[in-house]
C-alpha cells in the first residue's frame, strides 16, 4: 500500500486494487451516529469517480469497447438523443483522467508532516 500512488487518492480503491484474494464479509449497515452527512452532491461524486480512476485503465478500456459497440449499433439511427451517452461517457472519462492525476506518492509520503499536533485530534 505505501507503494501505491493511488492510496493518497483513494485508500479504499487503492485496497481493493493490490489485494487479489480478498474475501468478502457480509454486513448490514446501521445508522449514522452523528446527523446528517457533510458531503454535498459534487463531493459525493468526486469522491465516487475518485475511486474509479485507480482503475483508470481498465475502465478507459471497457469505455471504448462501449462506445464502438454502441456507435456500431447506432449507426443507422443517428440522431442528437442517441449521442447524449456518448458525451457522457466522453465527459465521465475526461473526469476520471483529471481525478487520476491525485495520485500522487510524494504527498502520501509527506502526509505525516501536514499533522501539526495530536493533542488537538478530536476522539468521538
Amino acid at each position: 500500500m505505501v507503494n501505491e500512488p493511488a492510496t493518497w487518492s483513494s485508500f479504499s480503491g487503492a485496497l481493493s486494487k493490490i489485494t487479489k484474494d480478498r474475501t468478502s464479509i457480509p454486513s448490514t449497515r446501521g445508522p449514522r451516529y452523528f446527523g446528517p452527512s457533510q458531503m454535498n452532491f459534487i463531493s459525493l461524486l468526486k469522491h465516487s469517480l475518485s475511486i474509479i480512476a485507480v482503475f483508470k485503465a481498465i475502465f478507459l478500456m471497457r469505455s471504448i469497447i462501449f462506445l464502438l459497440v454502441y456507435l456500431f449499433l447506432i449507426m443507422n439511427y443517428l440522431s442528437i438523443v442517441m449521442l447524449i451517452p456518448l458525451f457522457l461517457i466522453f465527459w465521465m472519462m475526461v473526469l476520471i483522467l483529471i481525478l487520476s492525476k491525485r495520485e500522487n506518492l510524494i504527498e502520501l509520503n509527506n502526509s505525516l508532516e501536514n499533522i501539526n499536533s495530536i493533542e488537538n485530534i478530536k476522539i468521538y
